[in-house]
């Protein structure tokens, strides 16, 4: 779980992650990305109060979220890994699904969506997070860098052994790194596949709709160019 700032709301993450599997072996490590508001050591105390066995990782300094999710799974130690964000917009039981999936052999890289037939959104995000989500998987396709409708949804689940060669050259250490792993995972022909989800909106994010909106789309063209000088070949549209 990458955090960044996230002291005010991540004790009741912690709480709901206790209740859902705190008994069940799943190995937990939180990643503070840097935070200056303590984040790092509200976790270790809510984790020590609800009895949750989990690490916590500290990054000195703000690199972003995909530096964030790089290092938890590289120190991961389980068959099967993956992310989810803090806010837990998708829950226990959505987390379980996704894992499944890649425990059921559906894919080497599963990831949930927002946008997929079945798919339930309880609570919508406000109106300039989605055109911003829209805008940005419709530049996605126009550089042909990925043929899915939800890039982006914060819960992803892979089998480990794939890991190393979708983490280990990332270049895109903010918001595009969840396009350069799948379009990673495209190149080497790995089985990719789509979860659909029950989500909800929680408020609280720090993300800027124009802002970070370009400021990853200029991000995702890096990840284009490197990508086309290691040989990669850019993804077909969807029929």
């Amino acid at each position: 779980m990458p955090m960044w700032n996230e002291s005010a709301r991540i004790e009741s993450t912690v709480a709901g992650l206790a209740e859902a599997f705190g008994d069940t072996g799943v190995e937990l490590i939180f990643v503070d990305d840097g935070s200056d508001d303590g984040t790092a050591d509200v976790v270790e105390r809510a984790c020590k109060e609800a009895a949750l066995d989990a690490e916590v990782l500290r990054q000195t300094e703000n690199r972003g979220k995909g530096a964030a999710v790089r290092a938890g799974l590289l120190a991961a130690s389980g068959d099967t890994v993956g992310f989810v964000d803090a806010d837990l917009s998708a829950g226990p039981t959505e987390i379980r699904r996704v894992f499944a999936a890649v425990d059921g052999g559906r894919g080497d890289v599963v990831l949930a969506s927002r946008a997929a037939a079945h798919a339930t959104i309880t609570v919508r995000q406000p109106f300039a997070r989605r055109w911003s989500g829209w805008l940005f998987n419709l530049g996605l396709r126009a550089c042909r860098l990925t043929r899915l409708t939800d890039t982006q949804c914060g819960l992803k689940a892979f089998r480990a052994e794939v890991v190393p060669s979708l983490f280990g050259p990332l270049v895109a250490d903010r918001f595009a790194f969840d396009v350069e792993v799948l379009a990673r995972a495209d190149h080497l022909g790995l089985m990719v596949a789509e979860v659909p989800i029950t989500w909800h909106h929680v408020e609280g994010s720090r993300l800027s709709p124009l802002r970070d909106g370009v400021a990853t789309l200029r991000e995702a063209w890096r990840v284009r160019r490197v990508l086309k000088a290691e040989g990669w070949r850019a993804s077909a549209p969807r029929r």
